[in-house]
């Protein structure tokens, strides 16, 4: 193994490492917020609890249990939308730094 491709795969390993607590951090969010919704509205099942979480999350709040999402957690909602633009970003990064690396003549 050669310099560059340390470099490369140490690259790799960052990205994805970044890429995975993006997608950590969507779903223990979504899941922490759904449980809210449904401990809020008992009567509440298991898709009107993710629907509500995506309203909310998405900005299409009504006068349910994704307006009370909305009102009551606004930081979480927005820790879902950072998570939302990081796992689109890092992803096209990691496919980029595997193209880098394989286009640069490190893959052979």
């Amino acid at each position: 193994m050669s310099g560059h491709d340390v470099i490369f795969f140490i690259a790799g390993l960052l990205v994805a490492f970044v890429f995975a607590l993006c997608v950590q951090m969507r779903l223990l969010a979504g899941i922490a917020l759904k449980r809210a919704a449904k401990a809020k509205f008992d009567g509440l099942d298991e898709r009107d609890a993710r629907l509500a979480v995506a309203g909310a999350v998405g900005g299409l709040v009504d006068d349910g249990p994704a307006s009370y999402l909305g009102e009551t957690f606004p930081m979480a909602i927005r820790h879902i939308r950072l998570a939302r633009k990081g796992t689109a970003i890092f992803a096209v990064l990691l496919i980029g730094v595997i193209a880098a690396w394989r286009f640069t003549g490190g893959a052979d």
